[in-house]
């Protein structure tokens, strides 16, 4: 279940019997291109985590968990303007699964997965970005609009 997540989740820590609250996603995207995976994820206090596979390395790197890394914090202001943007672009209305309608290389499947008000939804796009679904565009532009404003802000 994805919907909770450690809050410390990706930190080096020293072993400690400290407790760390679970933490909601508000917002995940999961990436697949060429066999290489990442996954971000947008935390309910705005912290967002990224996790990706490494460059191709032999068998041992397909066994190794990659690290879940901080990317950013954003503002208040973004976080409510990202579940403003998830709420009002029609996302939670979107099909489970979209496939593009003809042959595709060299793009992408992507996952989203939104919690939002007590809703939760899940959309499987495959070929992006060939296979273009405007609500699913105006998320990741909110996020994206929201990442440049944290690291630039």
């Amino acid at each position: 279940m994805i919907g909770l997540v450690p809050h410390a989740a990706g930190r080096l820590q020293e072993h400690c019997d400290e407790r760390f609250e679970a933490r909601r996603v508000l917002l995940e995207q999961r990436v697949e291109r060429g066999g290489r995976h990442s996954v971000r994820r947008v935390i309910d206090n705005g912290e967002v985590w990224v996790q990706s596979t490494p460059e191709a390395r032999g068998l041992h790197a397909a066994r190794e968990r990659p690290p879940w890394v901080l990317q950013a914090k954003l503002p208040r202001d973004e976080l409510e303007a990202l579940r403003e943007a998830i709420d009002a672009s029609g996302f939670f209305n979107c099909r489970p699964e979209y496939r593009p309608d003809r042959a595709v290389f060299y793009a992408a499947n992507e996952v989203w997965t939104a919690h939002l008000g007590g809703r939760q939804h899940t959309v499987s796009v495959r070929g992006r970005p060939i296979t273009d679904i405007p609500a699913l565009s105006s998320v990741a532009d909110a996020l994206a609009d929201a990442l440049a404003d944290a690291a630039y802000g």
